[in-house]
């Protein structure tokens, strides 16, 4: 199989490397961080409720599977999908400890694999068009931004005119960040729960005041990790703002904030 096929192509045929990377698809994995959750609070007269966002997905954004941007379009793209939706229903290992997807979807991989093989130059000419370029937000994505935009907006609105009740964090649930400069990319932690209480969302202002990333519980809980969103840092970015609403045994909306600083480059 040649060049920018090689590591799929060795994965498609059972025979060759059961311990290929894509051996992965039978395993749980922890999903990354979200920038901007999918669960989106709608602020009533009677508190907050969340229900998922209704914007269809995509197999290109699944993030279990870094491939699937990739091969999941193009002239083998159907092909792709049949085959990925054989692994997922063929999850876990056989008596012998060889994944189960191995066996049971050997077809759908020789044909994967002989289309892939027919159909190089289009997924090499994809490489050198993707390598060296920032990926684009996807329409998905750029709908989620809009829609916590709204969702922040009416937040701050209700934090100017004094409806929200704007608290600095206590100590015990004060968030945490991380950020990696060489990627611009920055991480936030927050407390699951505040006096038995749960967290409802969270979101991060940049200097400006523009909404850089937000979620939900639902959307931000990482298990053991806590909640957490990730955010690209852009230049010049010097601080953020976290924000955290959450839920109180009577009707108050509390709001703690916290202005924390960001690293620079040495």
């Amino acid at each position: 199989v040649s060049g920018s096929i090689v590591g799929l192509g060795v994965l498609m045929h059972a025979s060759t490397s059961p311990r290929c990377s894509m051996e992965a698809t039978s395993r749980p994995k922890r999903r990354r961080p979200p920038t901007f959750g999918s669960s989106v609070p709608k602020i009533t007269t009677r508190g907050f409720t969340t229900s998922d966002t209704t914007i269809p997905a995509d197999i290109a954004d699944r993030e279990d599977c870094p491939l699937c941007k990739k091969f999941g379009s193009g002239p083998c793209g159907e092909v792709f999908k049949r085959w990925l939706a054989c692994t997922d229903e063929h999850p876990g290992k056989d008596a012998s400890g060889e994944p189960l997807h191995l066996s049971k979807c050997a077809d759908f991989a020789d044909t994967l694999a002989h289309c892939l093989e027919s159909n190089t130059e289009y997924y090499t000419k994809y490489d050198e068009e993707h390598n060296n370029i920032q990926d684009e937000p996807t329409e998905k994505e750029k709908d989620l931004k809009d829609a916590w935009k709204e969702f922040v907006d009416e937040m701050e609105d209700g934090i100017a005119s004094g409806k929200y009740n704007l608290l600095p964090y206590p100590e015990e649930i004060n968030p945490k960040m991380q950020v990696q400069l060489a990627s611009r990319t920055g991480a936030a932690f927050f407390v699951p729960k505040k006096d038995g209480h749960p967290i409802i969302a969270a979101y991060i202002l940049d200097d400006d005041g523009n909404v850089v990333a937000a979620g939900s519980k639902e959307d931000m809980d990482m298990g053991g990790l806590g909640c957490v969103l990730q955010f690209k840092v852009s230049e010049g970015m010097k601080s953020t703002i976290g924000r955290a609403v959450y839920d109180t045994p009577n009707d108050d909306v509390l709001v703690f904030s916290r202005t924390m600083m960001l690293p620079r480059n040495k």
